[in-house]
């Protein structure tokens, strides 16, 4: 894609950080359709879809294309303090921050929307679970 052609779109020029896994990645998909720079935050294990589904091309699931085309990726480990530190400065720099993994799983690590709004006040956080916020899923 050419450079004109990336700043092009109805979003072109917001910055969203998505931390999701499986469908509700479809989310930041839609955003990047737009022309939204997305940047998929990934654990060092990869999001799972990337090996659950077939077909398998170029020993990735076609649902991992779809769900993350126009995406960029980064691997972060969150575990680990230096991780913590890098999403924050990611976050520094963004717009929005999409959680679409299980609830609550960026505040267990220390990265909740108030620590989110001291290093960034005007993000934009945006929650997202594909099975509701209480239940065993």
């Amino acid at each position: 894609m050419t450079d004109s052609k990336k700043n092009q779109g109805l979003l072109a020029g917001v910055r969203i950080i998505e931390s999701s896994l499986l469908g509700p990645a479809g989310v930041g998909m839609q955003l990047a359709d737009l022309g939204a720079e997305v940047i998929k935050v990934e654990n060092p294990g990869g999001d799972y879809v990337r090996k659950m589904a077939f077909p398998i091309i170029d020993g990735i699931s076609l649902l991992h294309w779809h769900l993350n085309r126009g995406k960029r990726s980064i691997v972060i480990d969150l575990r680990k303090p230096e991780g913590v530190a890098a999403y924050l400065e990611l976050v520094r720099g963004a717009d929005a921050v999409i959680e679409a993994m299980r609830p609550g799983a960026l505040e267990r690590r220390g990265i909740g929307f108030e620590k989110m709004c001291e290093v960034n006040p005007r993000i934009v956080f945006c929650q997202i679970s594909g099975y509701g916020m209480t239940g065993p899923y």
